[in-house]
């Protein structure tokens, strides 16, 4: 009583799999190219003196660090053409949403990164330019 394995679907849409893998790919260099940018922003954002600003970038960091990306996807697809009347596609959707998570993400990571630094290594390399 043994399973014979049947690859024949696999090799049949095989052409399709190589599409739906490149698509990913591409999917993700691009949201992760994006977040990047927009995160190492959202960082200065949350360590600014002003404090409307910081709590801004705060507030749109700990929301979308906190909302599951699943969620996310199904407002952007769903119910953003409900309440805005903007309908995007499922890339489009899948890329904003990609984006501003890994935004969210790397944000905080790149905060994390500059207040790491001490006081005087940030004197230091004043002084040497």
């Amino acid at each position: 009583m043994g399973y014979t394995w049947d690859f024949t679907p696999v090799v049949r849409n095989f052409d399709l799999l190589l599409y739906g893998l490149f698509n990913t790919i591409e999917l993700t260099a691009l949201s992760y190219i994006m977040g990047l940018v927009l995160g190492a922003g959202l960082a200065f954002l949350r360590l600014s003196k002003r404090r409307g600003v910081s709590f801004g970038a705060g507030l749109f960091i700990d929301f979308f660090r906190g909302t599951p990306g699943l969620v996310q996807l199904f407002w952007f697809f769903f119910a953003l053409p409900g309440l805005t009347g903007i309908r995007l596609s499922p890339y489009a959707a899948s890329l904003l949403t990609l984006t501003i998570l890994a935004s969210a993400f790397l944000a905080e990571v790149f905060r994390a990164g500059i207040t790491s630094i001490e006081r005087g290594q940030w004197e230091g390399a004043r002084a040497i330019g």
